[in-house]
């Protein structure tokens, strides 16, 4: 399978999924069907990917666990650390999110939660053999009402909060260094990742855990798995 231009060794779990979404997609009489579930929600928020190209570059550095955000509880997730959903299942918030779907058969689908008061959104996204989650600050209120939960308590799991700076960021992930964010004018962004290896590498899958500062201040956490 290729992403955005890399080549991807499945795992038996991600076939499934791809096998799901082609079904899906013959189900409907036009493959090419455009999904409109909350679409204007779905293209509003950020597409998660951006570990993906900092992973083909090699700009990230390599870690050896999976990171998951924590909503406010001790929760832990409930499905394993291969699993896509693996970031967002400790998260009760957003259990109770909106949901959006967008775009042609798969489609991309999602859930998304906004804190209007201190204009934080948490989300997920994705399809197939991706599948992102997301906290981030400074984003302007979506283009029609969503579920609403006040997000200041949101961390991950390892301790990774808004507002830190680079420096107390590796504290907690390692040494890494700062490249611009790939269409995020203005923001830069360490990069990390669980693969050792490059997109030709026989690993299979992996968590990509990028942390997006702006001003010296985090702005952004993504916690993405993909295949």
């Amino acid at each position: 399978m290729t992403r955005t231009g890399f080549r991807f060794t499945l795992l038996p779990v991600v076939l499934a999924v791809i096998l799901a979404c082609a079904a899906s997609g013959r189900s409907q009489p036009n493959s090419t069907k455009q999904y409109d579930v909350n679409a204007s929600v779905g293209t509003w928020l950020p597409d998660p990917e951006i570990g993906f190209d900092a992973w083909a570059k090699r700009q990230n550095s390599v870690v050896s666990g999976y990171d998951y955000f924590v909503c406010a509880d001790n929760a832990k997730p409930n499905v394993p650390s291969h699993d896509f959903d693996y970031a967002g299942s400790a998260c009760a918030t957003l259990k109770n999110a909106t949901v959006f779907a967008y775009g042609p058969a798969g489609p991309i689908r999602g859930r998304v939660v906004y804190d209007r008061v201190h204009r934080i959104v948490l989300y997920a996204k994705g399809c197939c053999a991706w599948r992102g989650f997301a906290l981030t600050a400074n984003v302007a209120p979506p283009p029609k009402p969503v579920a609403a939960a006040d997000l200041r308590a949101v961390r991950t799991k390892r301790g990774i909060t808004l507002t830190m700076t680079p420096a107390q960021v590796e504290r907690i992930y390692g040494t890494a260094s700062l490249h611009p964010t790939k269409g995020r004018p203005g923001l830069s962004t360490l990069y990390y990742s669980t693969m050792k290896g490059g997109p030709n590498s026989p690993e299979a899958c992996g968590q990509f855990q990028s942390f997006s500062f702006k001003n010296g201040r985090l702005v952004s956490i993504e916690l993405l798995v993909g295949c």
